[in-house]
């Protein structure tokens, strides 16, 4: 990560004051995009809202927004990490951000290869099946920790390598280098 820490690319991101905000705050507003499409989906899924309309209706006008939102979550987030590498590299937040977002999107093919297979026999039910209803609370919960997570990604610095104890869990997910030349 050192290298990419000093390509010129990287370190004009970081020391521009308007460029990096404009790009996190561009993250934030995919971020709401995404996340707020996905839980009116969701509670759909579970039968709090819009139990009158299809879930296949709702899908076909939210679900576009959606990928536009992660389309442009990743990107952003790619360029920030590219503009701080270390920052985040060592930041246990982030590593848990990263596993819970591998987690939701394997969510996400369960959903669409197991679940959605059978929607055609539930699409306009009020209460879909218990399978689609767990896996709407499991995307809800996990896509609110990833938020929760990201947030958090700020106060990563609670856990520097000098104050954490070598041996310990929060040791090990900080990535912390081993004394001793290792």
């Amino acid at each position: 990560m050192l290298w990419l820490d000093g390509q010129p690319l990287s370190i004009a991101l970081r020391e521009s004051f308007l460029v990096w905000s404009a790009i996190e705050a561009s993250h934030i507003m995919t971020l709401m995009l995404f996340v707020g499409t996905i839980i009116m989906v969701d509670l759909r899924l579970l039968g709090v809202l819009f139990k009158n309309t299809p879930i296949s209706a709702i899908e076909k006008r939210l679900l576009p927004l959606t990928m536009i939102g992660f389309a442009a979550l990743v990107i952003t987030g790619l360029i920030l990490f590219y503009a701080k590498p270390l920052t985040y590299y060592n930041n246990m937040y982030f590593r848990l951000k990263l596993i819970v977002i591998a987690l939701a999107m394997i969510n996400i093919m369960v959903f669409h290869f197991r679940v959605q297979h059978s929607q055609g026999s539930w699409d306009d039910q009020p209460k879909p099946p218990l399978s689609a209803r767990v896996i709407a609370f499991i995307s809800i919960s996990s896509w609110l920790l990833v938020v929760i997570l990201g947030r958090l990604i700020a106060y990563g610095d609670w856990f520097h390598c000098a104050t954490v104890d070598e041996g310990t869990l929060l040791y090990f997910f900080s990535d912390c280098p081993q004394l001793g030349g290792h």
